[in-house]
């Protein structure tokens, strides 16, 4: 069991996702950043389906009841107890001892897996917290996390993953609806600088920047997938994430791939 003493801005448990509930308006949630997410999963010798934490904003700190391999990834984060870890490293934590999870300027997304993994109870066959349909909560300070057994391997404390680089560009396709716009709003998405909104969360990323209008206004609903981007009435776009909806009736003009 780990025991929660300071819960970040937000914290949630995750797994790869649930799947197969869309049809019921239940997106599949999951990591924001699957490669880390599974990442830290591996280094502490989890399958990859096993539920970790996903933590935006930290410090968040804990404290294992017994041994465990723990492991912080994500974008320019570390893990601090009586020594500094850095992030994509396994170590040993010893029970009773604090860890923090920290993070620099560039950290948004931190994921904290522990070896057995967090055995909270699945609702409709995932981990994976889904706030705005009360699946699953932010965690809280005092929160105790069951975890489930795992051997601890000693050759395992030690071993590190580089991160990767992520390079400058964002790669897409063209989305269904791009003949919706014209020449000028396809060059002011692909050319422009986009700002990204503080309004931006697990659902979708806002972006701030040139208008980028569809002609003929929305389309009939139909239905979404994870990276697709949105463009509503007011022009400026959305980027669909984890918790994106299932449908929606505003215009795609490309979709964000892997």
């Amino acid at each position: 069991m780990i025991r929660i003493l300071a819960s970040g801005a937000r914290a949630t448990i995750q797994d790869p996702g649930r799947f197969a509930h869309l049809r019921d308006g239940i997106p599949t949630s999951g990591p924001m950043d699957p490669f880390a997410f599974g990442a830290a999963n591996a280094l502490v010798g989890n399958a990859l389906a096993a539920a970790a934490l996903e933590i935006v904003g930290l410090p968040f700190s804990f404290v294992c009841e017994d041994r465990r391999l723990v492991v912080a990834t994500g974008r320019d984060v570390a893990l601090r107890g009586r020594d500094d870890i850095a992030g994509w490293t396994a170590a040993f934590a010893r029970p009773g001892e604090t860890y923090t999870v920290i993070g620099g300027a560039g950290a948004r997304f931190a994921y904290l897996a522990i070896s057995g993994g967090i055995t909270a109870p699945p609702v409709l066959g995932s981990r994976a917290a889904y706030l705005p349909a009360g699946i699953g909560r932010a965690l809280r300070v005092g929160d105790a996390l069951p975890l489930g057994t795992a051997r601890v391997d000693p050759d395992r404390a030690g071993v590190s993953l580089a991160p990767p680089d992520l390079g400058a560009s964002v790669r897409t396709i063209p989305g269904p609806h791009l003949d919706r716009f014209d020449e000028d709003a396809v060059a002011a998405f692909f050319d422009a600088a986009f700002r990204v909104e503080a309004a931006s969360d697990r659902m979708g990323t806002r972006l701030a920047g040139p208008p980028v209008t569809a002609k003929g206004g929305e389309i009939l609903t139909s239905g979404i997938v994870a990276g697709a981007v949105q463009v509503p009435s007011g022009g400026a776009p959305i980027v669909l994430l984890a918790d994106h909806q299932t449908t929606g009736g505003y215009p795609v003009i490309a979709t964000v791939i892997a």
